[in-house]
């Protein structure tokens, strides 16, 4: 599975308070309850994705630190190594600063460094339980190193956070898809006969053999 890295997201909807905060089994179900239309609907050449960047994130205002200033430039000129190091001097100062924190994990991943991408999205996603994105960003950089069942929990735990997360809904959905093709193409390999799974197979199959998309999907 390709997956591209596009822009860090971090929404401003307030999380739902903890006495109504939804199972993610619940949150799931109604994924589980279309999966057998979703092999007879058209592929779609994606992987999971992350989303654009809106101008807040999800705890608050904009950080007004003037240190998030170069910081975010050197994010938009592709000098994530740079980025990193000013996201650090933010973080001297003040470490609860969220946007910070994220969009640091995020140009870790950019600049290749996805081992301490994974521990900074952890980190975070413990310090900042109400926050579901950091659960969605770990979850596609599993998915991309083929380890589908812990993006399938991180993105459980997205929703559990924040139930009406929409994304973690679409890229659950193209996680399991792709478990489903897993398992299709292992019943036809012990079983050539199995003309069910072949079929299932041939209508799972391309939409994670097409090409991933040239850039990342719209902001909601």
């Amino acid at each position: 599975m390709s997956l591209l890295l596009p822009t860090p997201t971090m929404t401003s909807r307030p999380a739902p308070a903890a006495g109504r905060r939804a199972s993610p089994f619940r949150a799931v179900a109604g994924v589980l309850a279309m999966a057998g239309a979703l092999l007879a609907a058209p592929a779609f050449a994606q992987g999971p994705r992350y989303l654009e960047a809106p101008p807040a994130p999800g705890t608050g205002p904009r950080s007004a630190d003037p240190g998030m200033v170069p910081a975010e430039k050197a994010v938009k000129d592709k000098r994530y190594d740079d980025a990193v190091e000013g996201f650090d001097r933010v973080l001297a100062a003040n470490p609860r600063n969220a946007q910070a924190r994220f969009q640091r994990a995020w140009a870790l991943a950019q600049a290749g460094r996805e081992d301490d991408a994974i521990k900074a999205f952890s980190e975070m996603a413990q310090d900042f339980p109400e926050l579901p994105e950091p659960h969605n960003n770990l979850a596609l950089l599993y998915a991309k190193r083929g380890d589908l069942k812990r993006a399938e929990a991180e993105l459980l735990a997205a929703l559990d956070s924040r139930p009406d997360y929409a994304i973690a809904y679409s890229n659950l959905g193209d996680v399991y898809r792709r478990l489903a093709e897993q398992a299709y193409a292992q019943a036809v390999k012990r079983n050539p006969k199995d003309t069910r799974a072949a079929a299932a197979l041939q209508q799972v199959r391309p939409a994670a053999a097409a090409p991933a998309p040239a850039s990342a999907p719209a902001a909601r």
